[in-house]
């Protein structure tokens, strides 16, 4: 089970204070600590029962290893055909023995992996490869991708509408000139970095994988050996926050504010019962974990 810490923690919450006063109906201001604290608690209550993050934070998830390469060809050679008869972690058509899995959704981007080799015993640093170009797709600025020509393209301005166009843009291959695609203004900044590592934020939980045709490097056999920085939520807008979520933090407020004393009657480390049945819809189910 990796370990996960947050790095940097959310600018502000999914429900404010007021908000959750009015819920509670309370008009005064001497509980306003008190709720400040029931506010914090029932989004990380709620965050660790959906596996999400509601406001854009940094973690850092760690695993004592790389998953372990399995080629089937090869293993075929040495077990029944019966061995792979349910296959969980491992395919002909794309090796997912070496996928790696991260904790919390949506994710917004990796920004590093780093790892502690068994070559030089230093850590060492894997970056993302660039993603390519897409049709109809909403970019923000600083978004970046690598055009056909091979060359890194950042979106430097937006002039309303920020989805780019249904065919590719002629792109512009001098540094810092400009392609212009729809309203989306797309930046050179010369030849794309090769990148170590692909991931998908489609799919949740989000997915890591090496290169095509490349493995995952060893590591010093020593706990927390690989370190997996990214960035992970759905803005820093409450209003981009799924409304079921933030209606479960508020019944949870209002559970813990109503029965602050009575602890038989609720369970403060959880997320209320009834609650519970209005996030399940949010809720991430990992059935395919990290291997190794």
């Amino acid at each position: 089970m990796p370990s996960l810490k947050i790095e940097t923690p959310p600018k502000l919450e999914p429900v404010t204070l007021g908000l959750a006063k009015r819920h509670c109906r309370i008009t005064i201001d001497d509980d306003d600590d008190l709720l400040g604290v029931y506010v914090q608690g029932a989004r990380e209550t709620s965050e660790v029962f959906t596996s999400r993050s509601f406001i854009n934070k940094r973690y850092r998830q760690c695993l004592d290893a790389f998953p372990y390469f399995t080629e089937t060809v090869f293993s075929q050679l040495a077990y029944p055909p019966s061995y792979y008869s349910l296959p969980r972690y491992s395919t002909t058509l794309w090796n997912y023995s070496q996928m790696i899995t991260l904790s919390r959704s949506p994710l917004v981007h990796v920004d590093r992996i780093e790892y502690l080799s068994s070559g030089d015993s230093l850590w060492h640093t894997l970056l993302p490869a660039p993603f390519s170009w897409e049709p109809s797709t909403v970019y923000a600025i600083g978004d970046q991708i690598e055009d056909t020509r091979g060359n890194l393209q950042e979106v430097t301005a937006s002039a309303g509408d920020s989805t780019s166009g249904v065919t590719p843009p002629g792109w512009a291959s001098q540094p810092s000139s400009n392609t212009q695609d729809r309203a989306l203004v797309w930046t050179c900044r010369g030849a794309a970095p090769p990148g170590d590592f692909i991931y998908d934020g489609e799919r949740e939980p989000p997915r890591i994988f090496p290169l095509p045709g490349q493995n995952w490097p060893s590591v010093l056999y020593v706990p927390n050996a690989v370190r997996i920085h990214y960035l992970a939520g759905y803005g820093e807008d409450p209003r981009e926050v799924p409304g079921i979520a933030r209606i479960g933090m508020l019944h949870t407020i209002g559970a813990w504010y109503e029965n602050r004393e009575a602890l038989a009657d609720i369970d403060m480390k959880v997320v209320p019962a009834p609650v519970q049945n209005l996030l399940w819809g949010l809720r991430v189910l990992t059935l395919n974990y990290t291997r190794g």
